[in-house]
This record gives C-alpha cells, structure tokens and sequence, in this order.
C-alpha cells in the first residue's frame, strides 16, 4: 500500500477505522488483477482527515528535516523538506467523507470549499514494498467538481492513515498503478494535533524513508571540490 511510503516503513501495525466495515458481497473477476466490490462505498474512510503536506511547516518547526539533514550531511533541510513536497504536496489539505459525499475543507476545519458525491468503481490489488495493498476508485457524481476521479489506499497503521491520489494522473487511468508520481497526499485523522502527527514520525525509519526521496541541492549551497 502506499506503505510505499511513510508508513509502509514506519507503522507496520495495521489499525482500524471506527465504524464497522459493511459486509461485502462476493467478488466479480473482471479481469487478471482485478476484483470489483459493490458494497464499501467510503464505509472505511468515514470521518474527517487532514493532509501530512498541510502541516509540513509543524513538522519543519519540530526539526524533523533538520535531523535528516544531519544525518545525510550533504543536502539541507530545504532540500530535503522540498523533496518530500514533491512527492507528496497536494492542495486537497482537509476532507470529510461520509456515505459516498466528499467535503473538503480549509486545513483548520473552518471554511467549506466544496461538497461533491463520488460513485465506487472498485478496486485492484498491487504488490507495493514487499506488501499488497488495495487501491480504491471513486468518479465524480456531482457537486464541487475539482477533483474528477479520487483512488484512496485501504487505511493502515497505528494513526489508520492512507493515501488520497487525485489529478490528471489517474483521470485516463482504470486499473493501473496507483502509487504514482501523481499528484497525492498522506491522509491522517483531523483530530490528530500537529505535535501529535510530528512526535509519531520522529523516528531513525521516518529520517531514512525522507533520505530515500530523490534529493535535489540546489546550487547556491553545493560545496566546490
């Protein structure tokens, strides 16, 4: 799962989300590696969320990129805050999900920006770092239309984060691969305090997983031989 990212290095605990989960009907084949499911709608994302990328300057503040920096002793801080919002920056910062309605909010909760209903059109199964995950499509129905196609990984970890990619990237896209470099973000309960999303990725797996990242040193502070 997009523990071909964060988590999938860092949380290994697979978590439940609260409400019970609606018992699916048996599976259509439709084709090799994919399996279509009538019944979940959004029943496993139910609740409000906020984006890791939103909170990016909390984390930065709490020095999480400092000390990967320290730890690289080659790119800066920048360079690497700048690398993980690459990967993961995304302008969807706060969304409430129930019974197939989408509502996205400012970052603080405050202001509605639109409401949209999605229709489920199943879900494939993809071997991402060592672990199959499932990736699920929802397509616009109606209401705020910003977003025209929605592929949300199954929650997972500790905090039962997940994955939200949307753009033009899986627009053209049925059932391929999903963990992308579209356009995505790491979605986490919205209740969870910005210290709180800082302390759980303040960890030695969280500093290797951001040095992974394809680090660009911008020139102004690369070091002459």
């Amino acid at each position: 799962m997009i523990r071909i990212i964060i988590i999938a290095i860092i949380l290994t605990a697979s978590a439940a989300l609260g409400a019970p989960l609606t018992p699916p009907v048996p599976d259509q084949s439709t084709g090799p590696g994919e399996r279509v499911i009538k019944t979940p709608k959004t029943a496993e994302w139910e609740g409000e969320w906020v984006s890791v990328s939103s909170q990016v300057d909390s984390l930065d503040r709490m020095g999480l990129f400092k000390k990967a920096a320290a730890a690289a002793k080659g790119p800066a801080a920048e360079d690497i805050k700048r690398a993980f919002l690459k990967r993961f920056s995304s302008d969807m910062a706060r969304v409430k999900i129930s019974s197939g309605r989408f509502t996205f909010l400012s970052p603080d909760g405050s202001t509605i920006i639109g409401t949209a209903l999605y229709t489920y059109n199943g879900f494939v199964e993809q071997m991402s770092e060592g672990r199959e995950i499932q990736w699920h499509r929802f397509t616009y129905a109606s209401g705020y239309n910003k977003y025209p196609v929605l592929v949300c990984s199954e929650p997972f970890g500790m905090l039962g984060q997940w994955m939200i990619v949307h753009g033009d990237a899986v627009i053209k896209i049925k059932n391929w691969r999903y963990d992308s470099m579209a356009e995505q973000a790491i979605m986490l309960p919205a209740d969870l305090a910005a210290e709180a999303i800082g302390d759980t990725l303040d960890t030695p797996e969280f500093t290797a997983f951001l040095l992974s990242l394809p680090i660009t040193i911008m020139n102004e502070r690369k070091v002459a031989p």
